[in-house]
């Protein structure tokens, strides 16, 4: 198939989250053992952790993304919110989605509202066409792997529909969470063969083209995985 032929639907970039206070030992400044509940849970970024997401977004500027959604724990949104400052998008919001917040969160744990994520983030948190952001927006329930790839499913799924004119989207979560979400974007969720691993900030674009018209025969082509090149650019981080 001839790529002159190709029509692209929608370009998807899977980012995780930058580092967070819970990713490296002393994040908060202050012993483990003093952390609350919501610390441990729903951390923001460390200061590299902002600092990798400005990279993010310098190093993918001329991407122009049409949307950037995110997970709305802290530091999935905070590293949604500071890419978006350094990138040439037309509107620098971030869609909340529910469905990204992270595998197996403590059942009975519920935590912040689309209102109090626009306290902290300057009014630029959007609800997502068509999806109910009412009241808290993480609400544990422990769940179990069948349920979070039916979440990563639903997500891609929502995305796919949404998404069918050639739009680049940005779409930042977790490690874990990402790992069903990437799966099944390349529809390889019933084989778990390998765990990509994914790094702060790394990002793995997919490219889906209209039924039929994929280059080579395939409607899904995957450029790169778990990619860290805009921290490369940063001498600093080269060693991270």
């Amino acid at each position: 198939m001839s790529r002159e032929k190709a029509v692209i639907e929608m370009e998807l970039y899977i980012v995780r989250h930058g580092q967070s206070c819970t990713n490296v030992k002393g994040g908060y400044g202050i012993p483990e053992e003093e952390l609350t509940k919501d610390q441990w849970i729903n951390p923001p970024l460390t200061e590299l952790g902002k600092h990798q997401a400005e990279l993010l977004g310098q190093y993918y500027k001329d991407e122009k993304f049409d949307a950037v959604y995110a997970s709305p724990l802290r530091r999935a949104t905070m590293t949604a919110y500071y890419a978006i400052q350094e990138n040439e998008c037309s509107e620098k919001y971030v869609y909340t989605l529910p469905l990204l917040i992270e595998c197996g969160i403590e059942e009975g744990y519920s935590a912040v509202t689309l209102d109090e994520l626009n306290l902290e983030f300057d009014g630029k948190i959007l609800a997502p066409d068509g999806i109910d952001v009412s009241g808290n927006l993480v609400n544990g329930d422990g769940d179990n792997d069948a349920s979070h790839r039916e979440r990563a499913k639903n997500a891609i799924s929502y995305l796919r529909g949404q998404y069918t004119n050639g739009e680049k989207v940005m779409v930042v979560a977790h490690a874990a969470f990402n790992t069903d979400l990437f799966l099944h974007a390349i529809r390889a969720e019933d084989t778990r063969l390998f765990d990509p691993a994914f790094k702060n900030t790394s990002v793995s674009k997919i490219i889906f083209y209209k039924e039929g018209t994929g280059p080579y025969g395939y409607d899904i082509e995957l450029c790169y995985s778990n990619s860290t090149a805009h921290l490369a650019v940063d001498k600093k981080l080269r060693s991270i």
